[in-house]
């Protein structure tokens, strides 16, 4: 099968390509990716159609309901979400993403404080390195931090990762209280 259609709407070039993720994963459907020049995505899934069933139609009938809306922060161009179904809201990419990167840039300031009096409490303490890690047991990953009196030693970090059964047991970094 053809991997990829190009079409164009006012004036803006859209190009289709089959996704991975219709051949990787068994009864996951077809999908396609679509993409346009500024940089815009959108998947469009069929869940019932078979990988090995779809045709150049189908990927075309997936693909033609595409649709431009204005930016409604910028008026660039945007995927119009009555035709598809973003997380974008019909913002274009580049808004998007400088909304997303602000909202991350906050949330990540806000950690910052919080380790940052953590540290404070644990340096009165008497601790003075910090270790963050990650665990990678069989289901999903997660963090965790503790402190110690002295630089910890790579073993006695792996033996505390390997008691929260991690899998990977040099995910972690050492930071020394300042």
């Amino acid at each position: 099968m053809k991997q990829f259609l190009t079409l164009t709407q006012d004036g803006i070039e859209f190009t289709a390509t089959v996704s991975p993720c219709s051949w990787m994963y068994p009864g996951y459907g077809f999908q396609i990716e679509i993409r346009m020049e500024n940089g815009g995505c959108v998947h469009v899934r069929q869940a019932d159609l078979p990988y090995e069933k779809a045709t150049v139609a189908d990927m075309d009938r997936l693909f033609r309901p595409v649709k431009l809306v204005a930016c409604s922060q910028c008026g660039a161009p945007a995927f119009d979400p009555a035709c598809y179904r973003t997380n974008r809201d019909g913002w274009c990419e580049r808004c998007f993403m400088e909304s997303l990167n602000k909202t991350l840039a906050e949330a990540q300031a806000r950690d910052a404080k919080k380790v940052a009096a953590r540290d404070r409490v644990q340096k009165r303490r008497g601790m003075t390195h910090r270790v963050d890690a990650w665990i990678h047991p069989n289901g999903s990953d997660y963090e965790i931090s503790f402190y110690s009196q002295g630089e910890p030693p790579q073993e006695a970090i792996q033996e505390i990762l390997k008691a929260q059964r991690s899998k990977v047991l040099t995910d972690y970094t050492v930071t020394k209280l300042v």
